[in-house]
């Protein structure tokens, strides 16, 4: 069955019900949450937090279940194949933008095959080498990479990512050359930094902090439009100079296209709720996570210009689809 026929099989059902009693009578069986990344990143994390509250209010079962691979597209592909009921949501990041743009065959679209709930979060992202690295600065970094006479080596999590384009950039504006290697998610490339495996990796403060603040890791930069006040002595990208780093991605919740309006409004009112609990938005502060909250149509406007931002760089440096 394909995706639009499903969706009008699904309204047609849901369409026998009052619209008030959708969300009246939701949640009536257990909510599944797909992540398209490995556990131990930072939406793992938060979409793990969040999914316990929303189980404890809507008193059902909501469980979190990881599909890593395809830079997001095995998780999403699952999701947009799902009955648009409420019950299969989609936690994701950023890279999901870019789904259809790496790859064309990609057998769903990902602006017009799911429904927006809301974009609860703004991460901070840090470049990191090693403690014992001889490198204390981006700028003594780039000239090392050029006396080496080898290019850096850098962990990203799948081809395409948005941590992906953050080392082209630094390639670009540093004058060297990069070797972007991919992993399925970010905690797998911080690994393999921690061990000697990679010159660089880019990862979100959540991922990161623990080993920064252990001494392991050593932090030259941030993505991000002003300093971070978990990492205040790191500059930004923009402070040195490095034009295209100054935003960072989101973290954010999608439903299958055509899930009604009633049960995305209580999804979202309740994940915005919970993120703006004092306990929870602290937390998410404290790993230079900023909690964010957008209304569904928020959401789903600015998704559409996220694909045109990465679509203009796919240009640039001529990535090309897995």
């Amino acid at each position: 069955m394909d995706m639009q026929r499903r969706d009008l099989i699904g309204l047609a059902l849901l369409g026998s019900l009052p619209a008030a009693g959708w969300a009246q009578e939701w949640p009536a069986k257990p909510v599944k949450i797909i992540i398209p990344s490995a556990p131990g990143s930072s939406p793992d994390r938060f979409t793990r937090l969040i999914a316990e509250r929303l189980g404890k209010q809507w008193g059902q079962t909501v469980t979190v279940e990881n599909r890593p691979g395809a830079s997001t597209r095995i998780g999403a592909q699952e999701v947009a194949r799902s009955a648009p009921d409420g019950y299969t949501l989609l936690s994701t990041f950023g890279t999901h933008t870019m789904a259809k743009l790496m790859n064309p065959n990609t057998p769903y679209d990902p602006v017009t095959d799911f429904t927006a709930i809301t974009q609860y979060a703004t991460p901070e992202v840090v470049m990191l080498v090693r403690s014992d690295s001889p490198y204390r600065s981006l700028k003594e970094l780039a000239a090392g990479v050029k006396s080496s006479g080898r290019p850096m080596r850098y962990g990203h999590f799948g081809n395409g990512s948005s941590f992906h384009f953050y080392g082209l950039v630094v390639g670009r504006n540093a004058g060297i050359e990069v070797v972007p290697v991919a992993y399925k998610g970010e905690a797998l490339h911080l690994n393999d930094l921690l061990g000697g495996h990679l010159d660089v990796s880019f990862n979100s403060v959540g991922t990161a902090i623990p080993h920064i603040r252990s001494g392991k890791l050593r932090p030259l930069a941030i993505v991000a439009p002003g300093r971070s006040k978990v990492l205040p002595d790191v500059p930004t990208f923009a402070e040195l100079g490095y034009a295209g780093m100054e935003r960072g991605g989101w973290f954010g919740f999608l439903a299958p296209a055509g899930t009604p309006p009633a049960i995305v409004d209580k999804v979202s009112r309740d994940i915005v709720a919970i993120i703006n609990e004092p306990g929870l938005a602290k937390v998410m502060r404290d790993q230079g996570i900023e909690p964010v909250g957008s209304s569904p149509k928020e959401f789903e406007r600015n998704i559409p210009v996220e694909v045109q931002q990465w679509e203009k760089l796919m240009r640039e440096f001529n990535v090309k689809g897995e």
